[in-house]
């Protein structure tokens, strides 16, 4: 997120993950009537080339740079060197809930402020490291045609 550099990250999610997102993309390209994808047939082929670790799809440049900019959207000014983990919740035996929460200026402890700014991120250890597992702190998406909770 930082680096703005989804080829970076790419390996530090879970497979399925990255299919779903894969995914999501095909269809919201479908639902958009784009003839950049190609006709339903060729879809899991599509969406598992962009999943690959690495992806050499040649629409992968697109897909990252659509995705980076649809995750701005919602993560805003989310940074991993500046925003700390607030909470973690043991979910399951290899699952965790990771909450981050907004730095707070200095000063502000005596003024009125805006409310602190949260996001959440799934991890599951897999093979002795953490992946990222889910992007919303609340659901798990299995890969899917649409993908699903």
């Amino acid at each position: 997120m930082d680096r703005r550099d989804l080829r970076q990250g790419w390996p530090l999610m879970e497979r399925d993950l990255r299919l779903v997102l894969a995914q999501h993309w095909v269809l919201s390209h479908a639902e958009a009537g784009s003839d950049l994808i190609g006709p339903r047939a060729g879809w899991d082929i599509l969406a598992q080339g962009l999943a690959a670790e690495p992806s050499t799809h040649r629409l992968w440049d697109r897909f990252a740079k659509e995705r980076l900019l649809r995750w701005r959207e919602y993560w805003g000014k989310f940074s991993a060197r500046t925003w700390k983990v607030r909470d973690t919740e043991r979910v399951g035996a290899d699952l965790e809930i990771v909450t981050f929460a907004e730095p707070r200026l200095p000063g502000l402890e005596t003024k009125p402020a805006p409310p602190p700014v949260f996001r959440r991120l799934a991890v599951r250890r897999s093979g002795g490291t953490w992946l990222v597992a889910g992007l919303d702190g609340r659901n798990i998406f299995r890969p899917g045609w649409p993908p699903r909770a």
